[in-house]
């Protein structure tokens, strides 16, 4: 069993994919499965067709990353688009794409089906669930998702993002592509898996009730304007309808999952902009009564916990094969001039092997006891490794 990776910075659709493609072909036998991401202004037809004329085969899933990625060879600033390969002829993968922006959660169950009957594995759970979903309803999804396998499998994943925020993501595979829907790959892999999933973030002392919510606008803290005690703790004036996401970054605010050891942890939800009737607006889905926690974090702890949610996994202390690893965009973009470093952490915490890294609008992972959630500003990564 192998993992690789390749990459191409050309500006051609065509010539970018068939440079990635013959690296592949350098390196590994024709692939179990491919994941692919690329930046938003390459052409989703030509990659689509080239990779399947190529692959009539292989199955992948393709999702749109925010402003680069990042591999075992460092971070790629910017344009351009990578390749994750895994050859395993023992295990078995499966894609699907359900393109819809109605009833998410019977769309997700009709996507893991679809993915598994693809693998071939019909009726056998799978030891891992990746998802590549449009930002909106990501909540929606797992709920469908494990309506159908049931909640101990783990599902790790990114929402498809852009460079602005500008609704240019796509999704696709073999089969479909789509800018509102659903992508899953599943994988009966032949190795072990490990996975972690953290924010890396803390709470304040400062925390209200989300006593009036719409969807994913906040719109009251504690019975007062959302945007009015967001303000007060962060202490900063916003526009109304104008992007705060780098000037919320680090200070999302924050729903207590649980406790390790006594120590709470937390899943985030990344203020997008002050709402006109002055709500906030936001990246994930917050249910009325739910207290928040303002959240702090710092540059540095952007910049190194990237390496210690992989070492988190304890799957790197057993001969790792290669991982995947989900970066958030808005972290990206915060230390966007130090995500070299980002690099140099993930490396080691990966032993140098293959891994790729797209960033992603929303991040999906297993915490340590077992619930699958969707947040913001966070890292979710799994590493392939043998006993």
């Amino acid at each position: 069993m192998d993992i690789v990776t390749s990459f191409s910075l050309l500006n051609n659709s065509h010539d970018a994919i068939v440079e990635a493609i013959n690296k592949i072909d350098e390196k590994i036998a024709p692939p179990s499965l491919l994941l692919v991401y690329f930046s938003e202004d390459y052409d989703c037809n030509i990659l689509q067709a080239t990779l399947t004329e190529h692959y009539p085969n292989t199955p992948f899933l393709a999702c749109s990353s925010c402003q680069g990625f990042m591999t075992e060879e460092g971070y790629i600033k910017g344009h351009g688009l990578a390749l994750w390969a895994i050859n395993d002829i023992v295990g078995a993968y499966g894609t699907s794409i359900i393109s819809s922006n109605n009833s998410m959660f019977n769309i997700a169950r009709q996507a893991i089906l679809k993915a598994i009957n693809n693998s071939g594995r019909i009726g056998e759970s799978p030891a891992l669930i990746l998802l590549h979903a449009t930002p909106g309803s990501e909540e929606e999804v797992i709920r469908g998702i494990e309506d159908v396998v049931g909640k101990n499998i783990a599902i790790i994943g990114g929402s498809a993002a852009d460079d602005n925020v500008e609704g240019k993501w796509h999704i696709f595979n073999q089969e479909q592509q789509t800018q509102q829907g659903i992508g899953i790959s599943v994988f009966y892999p032949n190795c072990e898996i490990s996975f972690s999933f953290h924010s890396g973030y803390a709470a304040t002392e400062y925390s209200a009730i989300a006593t009036k919510v719409r969807g994913r606008d906040v719109i009251e803290l504690d019975h007062q304007p959302a945007a009015d005690v967001y303000q007060k703790w962060i202490q900063q004036k916003f526009e109304i309808n104008s992007s705060i996401i780098n000037e919320s970054s680090l200070n999302p605010l924050g729903r207590l999952v649980g406790t390790i050891h006594d120590l709470p942890y937390f899943k985030l939800a990344h203020p997008l902009m002050v709402t006109q009737t002055n709500g906030l607006k936001m990246f994930a889905s917050i249910i009325e009564g739910e207290r928040l926690y303002f959240m702090t974090g710092t540059d540095e702890r952007l910049i190194t916990r990237a390496g210690r949610v992989i070492t988190a996994t304890n799957g790197i202390k057993l001969n790792p094969i290669g991982g995947l690893t989900i970066y958030c965009a808005g972290c990206m973009l915060k230390v966007q001039q130090r995500m070299k470093e980002v690099a140099v952490y993930v490396n080691i915490a990966m032993h140098n092997k293959p891994f790729v890294c797209p960033f992603t609008f929303g991040e999906q992972g297993q915490f340590i006891t077992g619930e699958n959630a969707h947040g913001n500003l966070m890292i979710s990564a799994v590493v392939f490794h043998r006993d």
